[in-house]
């Protein structure tokens, strides 16, 4: 068997553990796929600043946050960035507050975080993180620039009907997914998502997809892992992914080092 030439995995809920940390053996395993010549991509939802320390674990190849809308490369001082303009991004919000009402609407730039006042702030986010709280969406989207992710957050609406509503209201505007089971849906730019960019540095690189396996456990990481030529889902992830008709593998959880046994299997295997 031949190595593949890429090996790309998502973060929470796939390379991190419970506790939210890189296990040895997972880390053991990338840095071994790494002197083996293979390139290694982290692929997340997450903004840099959440994603920055768990990338200096490894000699990166790329690191794609905000799923594929913020792409840093090694010896590039300037990110990748796919930003949704900001006509584009009042549209949609106009278009989902017409869907459901009472959201809030959150912005990622790339390197700063600012949410209006009708957003409910996640437990876990530092409110160092928060540049500033606007009082109505057009002053958010004019502070806030550029627009790598919009989030629409919600305290009552569950995710999927959320999702359900940003797909039939926005349409081809812009790419929904999300990542978690809260009311939350992210937002990128048309044709922005963790697939696409993956196969755009792959592009560039020269590598073929099927040189790629892609490891994931969420909505958003679908793109992903059907582009990649070995795709694997978590057993532990969400259950769309598992569908047998999508045709991935699947992986041992992520609380069991799967990505570690996996990528330990290639590197014996070859």
């Amino acid at each position: 068997m031949v190595l593949p030439r890429v090996i790309a995995t998502d973060l929470d809920g796939t390379l991190l553990n419970q506790s939210g940390q890189v296990s040895v053996r997972n880390r053991r395993a990338l840095t071994a796929a790494v002197e083996a010549g293979i390139k290694v991509v982290i692929v997340t939802a997450r903004p840099p600043r959440a994603t920055a320390a768990i990338a200096a674990m490894f000699d990166c190849a790329a690191v794609v946050c905000g799923n594929g809308a913020h792409t840093q490369l090694p010896g590039e001082t300037s990110p990748l960035i796919r930003a949704i303009d900001r006509y584009t991004s009042g549209t949609i919000v106009e278009k989902l507050r017409g869907a459901l009402p009472e959201l809030g609407f959150g912005v990622e730039t790339g390197t700063e975080f600012y949410h209006d006042v009708d957003y409910h702030l996640e437990p876990w986010v530092p409110s160092d993180w928060v540049s500033g709280v606007l009082d109505d969406t057009d002053a958010l989207l004019t502070a806030a620039t550029p627009v790598t992710k919009l989030i629409a957050r919600s305290s009552t609406y569950p995710v999927h009907l959320m999702y359900e509503a940003a797909v039939s209201s926005v349409g081809s505007l812009a790419e929904a997914t999300y990542s978690g089971g809260a009311g939350l849906v992210e937002i990128s730019a048309a044709g922005v998502n963790k697939g696409s960019t993956l196969a755009m540095l792959c592009e560039r690189w020269g590598v073929a997809r099927e040189e790629v396996v892609a490891f994931g456990d969420m909505p958003n990481d679908r793109s992903a892992l059907t582009w990649a030529g070995s795709g694997y889902a978590m057993v532990s992830g969400h259950p769309e992914l598992l569908d047998p008709a999508l045709g991935l593998e699947v992986a041992p959880s992520s609380f069991e080092d799967g990505v570690g046994q996996v990528v330990e299997s290639l590197l014996d295997r070859a």
